[in-house]
């Protein structure tokens, strides 16, 4: 048995234009869609970051597909690998996980010799996402995407919190307390989603110093924007 598998994989015969022509379609195309991540995804996360691995993702599965197509034996040897990997990091948000899930089907695409649907599927993905953008800025009234993220030491976020939630009605039109939790033994940290009053005109730094007053070095926070306009 084992000298037919090892026959079996000596076999193969993988056309290296096939294999560049892969990498290429699902290179470009997972690119494309980093670029739409990063200019209208709607992730908390530093989508900069996270879209780096699109290309590498679409690649090392195309070379996947396209080697384990040839060889049952290597397809069955591929589940066995799999089946001891870990992953570790936690997908936070539902919208990481959908630009995965679109990267490997690329990459799927274009390891099966299919590039013109991996390139009309890229195409069709990218209208959508761009025109789901632009529907969900339209209904910003009913759903903020601004948050503040704030942690301190319970003492200094009570005293924080009861002047915030009253200072902030002159600048924010709508503050509602998303998160509230124990990030530690000593610490709270709140997560808030606000909508500024139109015509406010609020640089970033400016919605910091109004958020930490005058404690800043007590307070851990971090803005989440993109409607602000820089000073």
């Amino acid at each position: 048995m084992g000298k037919l598998n090892i026959d079996m994989i000596n076999d193969i015969n993988i056309s290296l234009l096939d294999v560049l022509i892969a990498i290429l379609v699902a290179s470009l195309c997972a690119w494309i869609v980093k670029n739409v991540y990063v200019k209208y995804g709607m992730s908390l996360n530093n989508r900069s970051n996270f879209s780096n691995v699109f290309i590498p993702l679409a690649i090392t599965t195309s070379i996947v597909i396209t080697v384990v197509k040839f060889s049952l034996a290597l397809s069955l040897g591929l589940v066995g690998a799999l089946s001891i990997v870990r992953f570790r990091v936690a997908i936070k948000e539902p919208e990481e996980l959908v630009y995965l899930f679109v990267v490997i089907a690329i990459g799927l695409a274009a390891g099966a010799n299919q590039a013109k649907i991996a390139i009309i599927f890229t195409v069709f993905v990218t209208i959508a996402l761009a025109i789901n953008r632009f529907i969900s800025k339209k209904e910003r009234v009913t759903s903020s995407t601004d948050i503040i993220t704030i942690e301190a030491d319970k003492t200094t976020f009570d005293t924080w919190r009861k002047k915030f939630e009253q200072d902030s009605k002159t600048w924010i039109q709508r503050l509602i307390l998303k998160e509230i939790s124990n990030s530690s033994s000593e610490k709270i940290r709140a997560v808030y989603a606000f909508d500024l009053i139109p015509g406010s005109n609020l640089s970033k730094d400016k919605i910091y110093d109004l958020v930490a007053g005058s404690n800043s070095a007590d307070l851990q926070i971090s803005i989440y924007t993109d409607v602000v306009v820089p000073e």
